[in-house]
């Protein structure tokens, strides 16, 4: 608060700008103003003295209330951070080498149907994030399989790729999954090199 200090130091200085009058006589009055005067200073830096220790811990106060606020914040991001990194750890040592490398070149995951042979193309993505794909690559529809609760992104796409990649699965999988629209710039685009 330099502003508030400041400000006192400026009264201070301006109240300690008296003349020095010092009379022999003790029944002067001007050697009783000199004292009134001096007691009034003396009060004035007491009280300032106070506000500057009020200031202080109001400040702290504040502080650490600001800090107490941002502390679970903090903890959960880091948690979250957390999650995601264990989370996308598992899924590349799911993958096979070149789905791993395919994975860090494009982002993508490409599975094949373990009942159906249905080639799928599972993409980093909250909603809609299975494409099936045509023989020549383009995307038939998309489909939307996310479990419910805070489950990191990366193991939403690996147990979506287990589940595809399972014959026993596959068919409920599909069963539960709502079916969305290929989106517009998926039409006429051929999906990456495909990779069985």
């Amino acid at each position: 608060m330099p502003g508030w200090n400041g400000a006192w130091r400026r009264i201070c200085r301006s109240i300690a700008r008296r003349p020095a009058i010092i009379t022999i006589n003790p029944r002067s009055r001007r050697n009783d103003s000199v004292r009134r005067y001096d007691r009034t200073l003396a009060l004035v830096r007491r009280i300032g003295r106070g506000l500057r220790a009020i200031f202080r811990s109001t400040g702290r106060h504040v502080q650490q209330v600001q800090a107490s606020r941002a502390l679970p914040w903090v903890e959960a991001m880091r948690k979250e951070r957390r999650a995601n990194r264990r989370a996308l750890v598992l899924l590349l040592k799911l993958l096979n080498p070149l789905q791993r490398q395919e994975f860090r070149n494009t982002g993508f995951i490409h599975a094949v149907g373990g009942n159906s042979g249905t080639r799928y193309r599972i993409r980093p993505d909250t909603i809609a994030n299975i494409d099936v794909l045509c023989d020549d690559g383009r995307v038939k529809y998309r489909l939307c399989i996310t479990p419910t609760g805070g489950v990191p992104m990366y193991d939403v796409m690996a147990a979506q790729m287990l589940h595809l990649q399972d014959p026993a699965t596959e068919p409920k999988l599909l069963r539960m999954a709502n079916i969305h629209p290929a989106r517009r710039e998926d039409l006429g685009l051929s999906v990456f090199e495909w990779i069985p």
